[in-house]
């Protein structure tokens, strides 16, 4: 199946960080309500961790407009080096971020990661026949330079119908640095679901045919058994006696 796809390019990102003296939970803890500040640690590549501080809302800037798949830029004290985020963890309550962990990488080294794969349009098996989309993949693992690391894929699924399906190999063709298996459905639109109604007369249908009666509007299913009537007209003879 011909499978429209787009490739969205990483956003290069440059942040100033600072070296970080502070150590310990309660002195880290008060950066950004003392300083508005944010720590974050720097590591990878054989080398040594290296912690560092952030401006908080430089930081959270970032990482809403997309920083989570961009190729970060460390200037100040992170000399130039390049990095990507590893990972972010947020407050519990509050829900704003806390730490923020940078994983450094050679832009021409071969690297692997777990890429989004987001669709758009709205297949016609949906809109038109009133299947059901089902989606079994939100991400694709790919192998590249990483600094041709894409920050998603995307795949126009407008044109599905009522039974069909894309499958990674699908994508292959057009994009062959995806490592997931060929095999793996990304999407596919089923049947409609049978309405209430519809799955109960099927199960009596079926319950019918078990016990071997008669289905509702079959001929003779509601025939008065053989020889009712030739009983009921001796009854009447016998009131006559």
């Amino acid at each position: 199946m011909a499978v429209s796809l787009k490739v969205y390019k990483r956003e290069t990102i440059e942040l100033d960080v600072k070296q970080r003296d502070e150590r310990g939970k309660g002195p880290v803890g008060r950066l950004r309500r003392e300083q508005e500040m944010l720590p974050g640690i720097l590591y990878g590549h054989q080398q040594d961790p290296a912690v560092f501080k952030v401006e908080a809302r430089r930081l959270e800037r970032a990482l809403a407009g997309g920083g989570q798949n961009a190729i970060f830029v460390l200037s100040g004290a992170g000399k130039g080096e390049r990095a990507v985020v590893r990972d972010v963890q947020y407050h519990k309550v509050r829900g704003d971020v806390v730490h923020v962990d940078f994983l450094r990488i050679n832009p021409e080294e071969e690297i692997s990661a777990s890429v989004p794969l987001t669709t758009v349009g709205s297949p016609v098996g949906v809109t038109v026949s009133g299947g059901a989309l089902q989606h079994s993949v939100t991400h694709i693992d790919m192998t590249c330079v990483a600094a041709e690391m894409p920050s998603q894929v995307e795949i126009d699924i407008t044109d599905l119908e009522i039974g069909d399906s894309i499958h990674v190999s699908d994508l292959l063709e057009t994009e062959s640095r995806i490592t997931t298996d060929a095999g793996v459905t990304i999407v596919s639109v089923l049947q409609p679901r049978l309405t209430v109604e519809e799955e109960e007369e099927a199960a009596a249908e079926a319950l019918a045919e078990a016990e071997g009666l008669p289905l509702e509007g079959e001929e003779g299913a509601e025939a008065p058994a053989e020889g009712a009537e030739g009983d009921e007209a001796s009854a009447e003879g016998g009131d006559g006696e």
